[in-house]
């Protein structure tokens, strides 16, 4: 998984160009952790961010949802 200044470093568009990006990290994995209650390390989150940028479903999206089920794919062990 690519980190910030690796992702910003492969943009190729015009910089003028308006665009959406939703960018999800290891802290959003770790707060949702704790909010649901689950042990999460930083790099249990890791390996969920990792996972979810490998195997993202373009037509899906990620979402809270998204990450939901790798914690709890996590919490089951």
């Amino acid at each position: 998984m690519p980190t910030v200044e690796e992702a910003t470093g492969r943009l190729n568009w015009n910089s003028k160009q308006h665009v959406a990006v939703a960018i999800w990290c290891e802290d959003d994995v770790l707060g949702r952790a704790k909010e649901l209650g689950i042990k999460c390390s930083r790099a249990q989150a890791r390996e969920i961010i990792d996972s979810i940028d490998h195997k993202q479903d373009c037509l899906m999206g990620i979402t809270w949802d998204t990450i939901d089920c790798y914690l709890h794919e996590l919490k089951r062990g």
